[in-house]
């Protein structure tokens, strides 16, 4: 079945029901996507696929009751559209907290975007017990509805903690005797962290002054632009003409990072676009990206996208 939309490239639309655990592959889309529910009402979903073409995934909504979930990209870019039109992007540097009751919202796939996608979600009545009967004021607005119509999104910057826990859902912790145990675990943790961030009420960009403000625009650029130099937090503080502490806690209220986290991300994310290119080596982008030892930045590298940059070079190559 097409899908198209005036002055909008036809694309294949490839509807998916994400029922069971177990692996699926669809039309078009070369890769798996696998829903895994837990007896604590937890559940996790984990999507690993290149898009052969532009087209859209359609999804099924499994609940039947006021739920809250999230969602995250460790890799690559696509768009989550919800059944009223409103539309969220997806990329390692947004992360989206939602309910959707009805079914009917689909991801916009662009061709050649290899997704690393996990998501985890659970129904209201498990979730306030370990809340202990109440939720976080913020929450409310998850909350304070019955099922039927009710569509929210809110989307905000992922910390590097929950990029962590996103990338240990794909590693070693997803194989082995006791793989649903350990994924349960890191999928609480997961979601007790977004809901922690969404929650943080210590977020106020309006506490940084003008002068301020720029220093962090100059800093920031400077370390796009010289990922493979000194960007220590020393260095950096010096640059800006501030102590370490006040730059940290800057980098914190901006982006929900501290800045040695801001640094390790842009250097992983500019590591991860210039091996999908194919055109540098495993150890040049180490180099490029201020890691002197290749084992380190492996290492670094794995838990972030959740496999080596070994791998990542070698699917670029073979493509």
């Amino acid at each position: 079945m097409d899908n198209h939309d005036n002055n909008e490239t036809p694309s294949r639309l490839v509807v998916a029901h994400m029922n069971g655990g177990q692996a699926i592959d669809l039309p078009g889309i070369r890769g798996r996507m696998e829903r895994l529910e837990f007896a604590s009402g937890m559940v996790l979903y984990r999507m690993e696929y290149e898009a052969l073409d532009d087209c859209h995934v359609q999804v099924q909504n499994s609940f039947s009751e006021p739920w809250i979930g999230s969602a995250m990209h460790l890799q690559g870019h696509s768009e989550l559209s919800h059944p009223n039109g409103n539309t969220f992007s997806l990329t390692s540097d947004s992360a989206l907290l939602m309910r959707v009751d009805p079914s009917g919202s689909r991801f916009r796939l662009f061709k050649g975007q290899l997704i690393r996608h996990v998501g985890v979600a659970s129904t209201l009545s498990p979730l306030l017990e370990r809340f202990d009967g109440e939720l976080p004021e913020k929450l409310s607005l998850f909350r304070d509805k019955k099922f039927g119509d009710i569509q929210i999104g809110q989307s905000f910057s992922p910390s590097s903690r929950l990029r962590q826990l996103g990338g240990n859902l794909f590693d070693h912790n997803a194989r082995g005797t006791a793989r649903k145990l350990k994924l349960e675990g890191i999928a609480n943790l997961f979601l007790a962290e977004i809901i922690e961030l969404f929650c943080d009420d210590d977020f106020n960009e309006d506490r940084i002054i003008v002068w301020e403000k720029q220093a962090l625009t100059d800093i920031t650029l400077h370390i796009e632009n010289h990922l493979g130099g000194d960007l220590s937090i020393a260095r950096l503080a010096n640059q800006a003409g501030m102590t370490e502490n006040r730059l940290d806690q800057l980098f914190r209220q901006k982006f929900h990072l501290s800045c040695a986290e801001y640094v390790r991300n842009e250097r992983m994310a500019a590591a991860n676009r210039w091996l999908e290119k194919g055109e540098l080596s495993v150890k040049e982008v180490s180099e490029k990206t201020g890691y002197r030892h290749v084992s380190n930045f492996s290492r670094a590298y794995r838990a972030r996208f959740g496999e080596t940059p070994a791998r990542t070079l070698r699917r670029a190559s073979n493509g």
